[in-house]
């Protein structure tokens, strides 16, 4: 008997190090190592494919462009496909449980991109891949959105993303010195030490939801845990006047955000089909400030798989450089990613608005003069490489803004829309949007750039990005919020913006 209670007592202690491990640093480490992760994995193969698919798949070199951007848009399409499902399951659940289903997938991921040798094996590595950012972008944000003080989202979205972006561009620039001078396998050894720290990372990590439950308990004695056949009904009753409470504060006239639609009218129910099978996603995107912000990480993130995608063709041709200069030119454009917990603060100070215009002029700019780079001359190296540090500059402007605008409108929505997104809200499927943006880019980009570099030259495909990259300017001008903030009424807090 004694020892059976002993037993039980362990059983419902709370973790060792609990406050530790969920607290927001530690949420927010984790998260961005698992950007870096998906990064680095994804980016190390950029400037490999391009000599291995010659060198060990026995693809020809007219075919070259053709796999390296069917790759691609294999990863975007499985990214996009999977981001409502992990969303769904994020928000419904303990959103750890996908997020380390998602280092699963990338470490089968990795072993295909290791042994594989046909171009078919390299496409399922890709799959597996996109579905494994599509969890890592859906559960990690909410998690950290979960964590952190709504006023500093903006600073911790810029700081978690700005791990996939280092990951993304630092990747090239040591996957392509390695396979030049210690070959193929060696890049995967590096790979599985990412994946490696990255275990560690999000097995200490314990989820915010989880702890607080925890620490409403911690200082009960050990004749206060129910036994298991009553546990659920003891919670139900103890989150019944907190249901209450909540039902009173809906009825409360929360502050208004002008920049949203839908706050001047009452919930309704929708009668599409889209309304019926899916009525959280149906609420998020009839709000055209939430859209606004997709369609700019859209743009945002076409662009990066865009220079992923013919950037090492470019060099290769231009300045006859081997993979290792492929990949020593992407440092230029991963150099601004080290401030992204900055560029993302900018946005919590002077509002998304101004800070997301800035960056997608500045983008536009140095895109439309990189295509002045046409010739195999120092100067013409130098150009590129400081059009690209300030590209690198916009692009660090453009997401964390937009990540979190998205955050506020989904805050918001989940207020007035309480009937529909439940006691779970909706952070993982609002950011679910954002990863279908992701998905969806990283299909189309390589197709547009490739096909545009294929068919005409450098300077109409720069250009043609650059009119892109100026087309959400137009939304975000009128849609996305100014300065936020967090103000308490009736001891709600509710999030506002400021225009």
């Amino acid at each position: 008997m004694g020892v059976s209670r002993s037993i039980r007592k362990w059983w419902h202690s709370p973790p060792a190090y609990l406050r530790l491990r969920s607290s927001k640093w530690t949420i927010g480490i984790t998260a961005f190592g698992a950007c870096f992760t998906d990064g680095y994995l994804y980016g190390s193969v950029v400037p490999v494919l391009p000599f291995s698919l010659v060198e060990r798949s026995g693809v020809s070199e007219d075919d070259v462009q053709f796999w390296l951007s069917m790759l691609l848009m294999v990863f975007g399409l499985c990214l996009g496909v999977g981001a409502p499902i992990a969303g769904w399951a994020a928000d419904r659940g303990p959103r750890s449980t996908p997020f380390m289903f998602g280092l699963v997938l990338a470490f089968a991921a990795t072993l295909l991109f290791c042994f594989a040798s046909k171009p078919w094996g390299l496409i399922l590595g890709r799959m597996l891949q996109g579905f494994s950012a599509s969890v890592i972008y859906t559960a990690g944000l909410a998690l950290v959105a979960d964590a952190v003080d709504p006023k500093e989202i903006g600073a911790w979205m810029g700081f978690v993303f700005s791990g996939n972006t280092l990951g993304l561009l630092f990747s090239p620039f040591l996957a392509g010195l390695v396979y030049d001078y210690l070959g193929y396998y060696a890049v995967f050894i590096i790979l599985f030490g990412v994946i490696a720290v990255d275990i560690v990372l999000r097995g200490f990590m314990i989820e915010k939801r989880t702890a607080d439950k925890w620490l409403a308990m911690e200082n009960k004695t050990y004749d206060d845990i129910p036994d298991e056949d009553t546990r659920e009904s003891d919670v139900s009753s103890e989150r019944a006047p907190l249901r209450a409470e909540n039902d009173d504060v809906t009825q409360q006239s929360p502050p208004a955000d002008e920049r949203s639609s839908l706050l001047h009218s009452k919930p309704k129910q929708s009668r599409s089909w889209l309304g019926r099978l899916f009525p959280t996603t149906a609420v998020l995107a009839s709000s055209p400030r939430l859209m606004v912000a997709v369609y700019g990480v859209f743009t945002h993130t076409m662009l990066l798989t865009s220079i992923d995608s013919i950037l090492p063709l470019f060099v290769k041709r231009t300045f006859e450089w081997t993979s290792s200069g492929a990949g020593v030119i992407f440092l230029t454009i991963t150099c601004p990613s080290l401030f992204g917990g900055f560029f993302g603060a900018l946005s919590d100070r002077y509002g998304s608005r101004p800070v997301c215009l800035t960056g997608l002029a500045t983008t536009t700019l140095n895109l439309a003069l990189m295509g002045l780079v046409a010739h195999n001359a120092l100067l013409d190296k130098i150009l590129l490489c400081i059009f690209l540090f300030l590209v690198g500059v916009g692009l660090n402007l453009i997401f964390p803004s937009l990540a979190a605008d998205l955050f506020y409108e989904v805050d918001v929505l989940a207020k007035t829309h309480s009937e529909t997104f439940g006691t779970g809200g909706a952070y993982a499927q609002g950011y679910s949007l954002l990863c279908l943006a992701l998905g969806a880019s990283t299909f189309f980009g390589p197709i547009w750039a490739g096909l545009f570099y294929q068919m005409t030259n450098w300077p109409i495909t720069m250009a043609s990005l650059a009119g892109l990259t100026a087309l959400p300017a137009v939304g975000v001008f009128f849609y996305t919020g100014g300065v936020a903030s967090k103000e308490k009424q009736g001891g709600v807090e509710a999030s506002e913006s400021r225009v």
